[in-house]
């Protein structure tokens, strides 16, 4: 596995909009490759071969948008095969690719429930040699030595796919802060809500109220579901700096226009606080908020949050329904908001959520680098052992950040500990350069310039439209 810095993306922001736009350009029409079918129905733990006509000379990737549902993986350079793994519907893209000239080829996919019986075949007789660990339990007495096979999970590490979704070191011209508002009705708004929670300090637990705010979706509509971003601040600053206090980046004005755009799905962003009251005393150091923030996120925020508004939880916030739905959800945050992310998101509550965007920040002064990328490694791994794997982890930093060195470090060590973090597919570090901006700043920096970028990245990365 390949571990770099290096940005993924494209520098030219203009060509990917012209690309993502109009992607058939240039390919003959009359031989354009298109698909066998565009719809396949396949019962769970089944496969079926879908042809790709016309691409002889091309590349193909394919992606699905469910791996959970149903699988894809490319066969030879002119089909690929599809798996159903539970029950559901998803899609398959399929990307074909000759040069700088691509077309995307979606099939959907609607997977069912298996109702056949096991083939007789399939079944050990008791004389006969006992099953390997991928057949049919066995039936038959324990063997006379012990196995030191581990025992199998129910689920089956399927190597993710890569994305295809180009993750630039800068903001397109129609996205930065000196765009153009997206029209009036096109806008989201913001609304305050006010939340029941507690220090949850060990052994001195203080009940208080809390705010944040809430971003909503131009039309938003309460019969409809929306995934949701959690989007934390960074030391000494509150939960008006992502898209009140610092409008001057643009970030409401992107986010509008990225969905007024259709580039990504409608959504709701929290922006909430670590921080406490004036009144509610704070533990001796900022960092431990980082970590102690947990707590209220899981028992307090997120029910609230998806109580309260449309989301795909559906009102139900139990355990079971929230880590049934942690696809649907994703948490990020700017150099402390950054720590936060992995110690109250990722290592607290990978179960309910899928996305994580830590931008500028891992661990703080003095840690241990190797326990760090440790931990890392171990929460995702296990998170893989129980069925529940890694949608998305996009690292934000930049050549002159002052969490450069520590966070590239880190991640260097995590990748090279396991396979589950593979870059282009579920993992990107992206080091930005630094580059004076005409309208003011420098991207590369400890600033708002770069966290600006790393939100358009993810936005993308977690919620683009297919």
């Amino acid at each position: 596995m390949k571990h770099t810095k290096k940005c993924i993306g494209l520098l030219v922001a203009f060509a990917i909009v012209s690309q993502l736009t109009n992607p058939v350009t240039g390919i003959d029409a009359a031989a354009k490759p298109k698909l066998s079918t565009k719809s396949v129905k396949i019962k769970v733990g089944k496969s079926k071969t879908v042809k790709v006509k016309n691409a002889k000379g091309y590349k193909l990737t394919v992606k699905s948008k469910k791996k959970t549902v149903a699988t894809a993986k490319k066969k030879g350079n002119a089909a690929f095969v599809v798996k159903g793994v539970k029950v559901g519907k998803t899609t398959i893209t399929c990307v074909v690719k000759k040069g700088k000239k691509k077309v995307n080829l979606k099939c959907t996919v609607k997977v069912s429930k298996d109702t056949k019986p096991e083939t007789p075949a399939t079944q050990t007789p008791a004389t006969q040699t006992p099953a390997t660990p991928s057949g049919p339990i066995n039936q038959t007495p324990a063997p006379t030595a012990p196995t030191t096979e581990p025992t199998h999970t129910p689920y089956a590490y399927i190597p993710p796919e890569p994305i295809n979704i180009e993750l630039p070191t800068d903001v397109p011209a129609k996205y930065r802060e000196t765009a153009d508002e997206a029209p009036a009705s096109q806008r989201g708004t913001i609304e305050t809500i006010t939340y029941e929670t507690e220090t949850y300090d060990e052994g001195n637990s203080v009940k208080m109220s809390k705010q944040a705010n809430v971003y909503l979706p131009a039309g938003y509509d309460a019969s409809k579901q929306y995934n949701v971003l959690y989007l934390m601040h960074g030391g000494g600053e509150n939960m008006n700096t992502w898209l009140v206090e610092n409008d001057y980046s643009g970030n409401k004005k992107m986010v509008d226009n990225l969905i007024a755009n259709g580039e990504i799905n409608p959504l709701i962003i929290v922006t909430p606080t670590f921080y406490r009251p004036s009144d509610v005393p704070e533990p001796d150091g900022d960092f431990d908020l980082t970590t102690i923030f947990q707590h209220e996120l899981r028992k307090d925020l997120i029910p609230y949050i998806e109580s309260h508004y449309s989301t795909y939880a559906g009102g139900d916030v139990s355990d079971e329904n929230l880590i049934k739905t942690r696809m649907h959800r994703a948490f990020a945050g700017l150099s402390m908001g950054s720590m936060t992310t992995y110690r109250s998101a990722l290592y607290a509550n990978y179960d309910v959520f899928a996305w994580f965007g830590p931008y500028s920040g891992c661990q703080g002064p003095g840690g241990d680098q190797d326990a760090e990328a440790d931990k890392i490694v171990s929460v995702i791994e296990a998170g893989y052992k129980k069925g529940m794997p890694l949608g998305f982890l996009y690292c934000g930093n930049g050549v002159d950040d002052i969490a450069h060195d520590e966070h590239v470090n880190i991640m260097k060590k995590a990748v090279s500990m396991t396979d589950k973090l593979v870059e282009g597919a579920n993992y990107a570090f992206i080091d930005l350069p630094r580059l004076e901006r005409s309208y003011g700043g420098y991207t590369g920096e400890h600033s708002m310039w770069s966290w600006h970028i790393h939100l358009y990245n993810c936005l993308r990365v977690f919620f683009s439209r297919e």
